[in-house]
């Protein structure tokens, strides 16, 4: 019997398959006894479209300790039933219910390309909709830019936690989590990823409402948040924003061989190194991949005091790649360049901000009488960092360095001058 889709499954007959991972699985409980009624999934298939599913509470014995979370599994001989009315953790009008006659057996070996997660990131304006709503719970991705410590409770409340996020549009959100969700969170694995990289965190099955005229998102007991998981969404949001250039090392001389490294500066790194946040760099090139915005042409002849990282991935090459941690400007930036393509350009940049060596993205907050809300970060609390395992991530370090760089290292720190940045097709990458 072939395998169907998620999407070509209705609600008649019994006799199909489906190959399907199981990202995530809970008991779902009578909110009055207590007591569990149903084994509840969350299940994604090759296609991405993702469906609900229950095993009664007269089926579990026989299945609950067969299916594990994140496996994938081939399903035959199951009902298809209309979704619930409410507090769906996906947005689909089916729900898959496996009965004692379903025969559920490990697909092995794994098929590749069945997502990780069951998740379904919708735009804001279907986001709007869902104000105040709790027929569907919502999920949502973004960069970690501010978080609060655990709040205490008032009174007989629950405490909780608040997190700053950005998403890949530039949208703000504040997600708010209550109870066990917010003691359990890992504020501290997050505050020591953000000291090295950007902070990605999907949120799954969240409630959507309003505060202070703004967008926010609420915990429920069935959400789920996700750090720096390798997904294509969460690659594509931590890459967003980077400015590639070439440059050579301090100490080169006439007489030495030339050597050329490729930096990547992502994130906060990149305003260290223009003086601007990279969404208005972006924003000057309006879509022209070989533009020259005057931002970037300005870091020529400017010198900066940098902490590269090798990457391995990539090493064999003539220009050693490195990743870029650390940007320090070193003395006074020189006048504004215009580009070389500046045939009818765009609009003008503000006047830039230097700033100096950068700190930590988020610094421990302290519990002493908190706001009701996370405050707006201001820009230069972006995360700074590289994008996971990409291979555009390049930088290079001084001659000596270049000379003594142990190949099987894992990674390499070293700090390098840089007298000169010139533009070639690489320094300035458009992002599609």
């Amino acid at each position: 019997m072939q395998a169907l889709p998620l999407k070509a499954l209705s609600p008649d007959g019994l006799k199909r398959k489906i190959i399907v991972r199981l990202s995530r699985i809970w008991e779902a409980k009578n909110r009055d006894t207590g007591l569990v009624y149903e084994l509840a999934f969350a299940a994604v298939d090759h296609e991405g479209t993702v469906m609900e599913g229950n095993v009664p509470v007269i089926s579990m014995a026989q299945f609950k300790d067969v299916l594990k979370e994140g496996t994938i599994y081939t399903i035959q001989g199951f009902m298809v039933k209309p979704a619930r009315g409410k507090y769906r953790t996906v947005d689909n009008d089916h729900r898959i219910t496996i009965t004692q006659y379903t025969k559920v057996e490990q697909a092995v070996p794994e098929p590749l390309g069945i997502p990780l997660v069951a998740h379904s990131l919708q735009p804001l304006s279907v986001l709007e909709k869902r104000a105040r709503s709790v027929i569907v719970l919502s999920d949502v991705l973004g960069l970690v830019t501010d978080m609060t410590g655990l709040i205490p409770p008032k009174g007989q409340g629950q405490p909780r936690r608040n997190i700053k996020i950005k998403d890949i549009d530039g949208h703000q959100f504040t997600i708010t989590m209550w109870g066990h969700q917010a003691e359990n969170f890992d504020e501290e694995s997050v505050r020591a990823s953000s000291a090295q990289g950007s902070v990605a965190i999907l949120f799954v099955s969240m409630t959507v409402d309003h505060y202070l005229a703004k967008l926010c998102f609420k915990a429920t007991s069935l959400t789920r948040s996700y750090i720096n998981i390798p997904i294509p969404e969460m690659s594509t949001l931590r890459a967003r924003y980077r400015i590639n250039v070439k440059a050579r090392d301090i100490g080169y001389t006439e007489e030495d061989e030339e050597e050329i490294g490729c930096f990547t500066f992502f994130g906060k790194q990149g305003k260290i190194l223009t003086g601007y946040d990279e969404e208005l760099v972006i924003g000057t090139a309006e879509g022209r991949p070989n533009y020259l915005p005057p931002a970037v042409a300005n870091v020529v002849g400017r010198k900066y005091l940098v902490t590269a990282r090798v990457n391995q991935e990539i090493y064999a090459q003539d220009n050693i790649p490195f990743r870029v941690s650390t940007t320090e400007l070193i003395g006074s930036p020189a006048p504004l360049l215009q580009a070389a393509s500046n045939t009818n350009p765009p609009r003008e940049l503000p006047s830039p901000e230097l700033i100096g060596s950068p700190a930590p993205l988020l610094q421990a907050a302290s519990n002493t009488n908190p706001p009701p809300e996370v405050p707006s970060p201001s820009p230069a609390k972006e995360a700074p960092g590289p994008s996971e395992g990409n291979s555009d991530s390049v930088a290079t370090p001084p001659i000596d360095a270049i000379e003594t760089l142990d190949s099987d290292a894992e990674e390499v720190s070293t700090d390098i001058l840089i007298p000169s940045i010139y533009y070639s097709k690489e320094v300035y990458h458009q992002p599609t």
